[in-house]
C-alpha cells in the first residue's frame, strides 16, 4: 500500500516532530509518494529558505502527475458545500482526487482534507 503524504506531514517530518518515524519507514520502503500540488505547496518556501535537505529528499520521492477531472472537482465541491463543508480549498479537492485516482492511502493531519477523504471513500492513514 502506497501513501500520498500531504504537505503538513512533510513539514512535521522535517521538523523531527510527530510523524518522523513513520515517514522514515515509508521512505525506506519506497511507499511514500507526492504529487505536483503537494510539491507546489512545499518547494517554493523550502527553496527560499535554502532547505536543501528537504528539497533533495522530496526530489527522491515518486511524484505522481495530476490528471485533474474538472467536472468531478466541481461535483465534489458541490457535494461538500451541500453538506456544509465550505472551508475546503480547491487544492485539497485536487489532492484527494489524485489519491482516489491512484488508489492511494492519504496521509494527512489536515482535518478538512481528512473529512473530504472520508466523504470520497479514500483510505486514510490511521494516526
Amino acid at each position: 500500500m502506497r501513501y500520498l503524504v500531504d504537505s503538513c506531514v512533510w513539514i512535521d517530518f522535517f521538523n523531527h516532530k510527530k510523524h518522523f518515524k513513520i515517514i522514515t519507514k515509508l521512505l525506506f520502503n519506497n511507499l511514500a509518494v507526492v504529487n505536483e500540488a503537494i510539491l507546489a505547496e512545499i518547494l517554493p518556501l523550502a527553496n527560499l529558505r535554502q532547505e536543501r535537505e528537504l528539497v533533495e529528499c522530496l526530489d527522491g520521492v515518486d511524484c505522481l502527475p495530476l490528471q485533474i477531472d474538472w467536472p468531478e472537482v466541481e461535483n465534489i465541491q458541490l457535494r461538500c458545500l451541500k453538506m456544509g463543508m465550505n472551508k475546503l480549498g480547491l487544492l485539497d479537492i485536487v489532492i484527494a482526487q489524485n489519491a482516489k485516482q491512484n488508489n492511494l492511502t492519504m496521509f494527512s493531519v489536515d482535518k478538512h482534507l481528512r473529512c473530504l477523504c472520508k466523504l470520497l471513500g479514500i483510505k486514510l492513514y490511521k494516526q
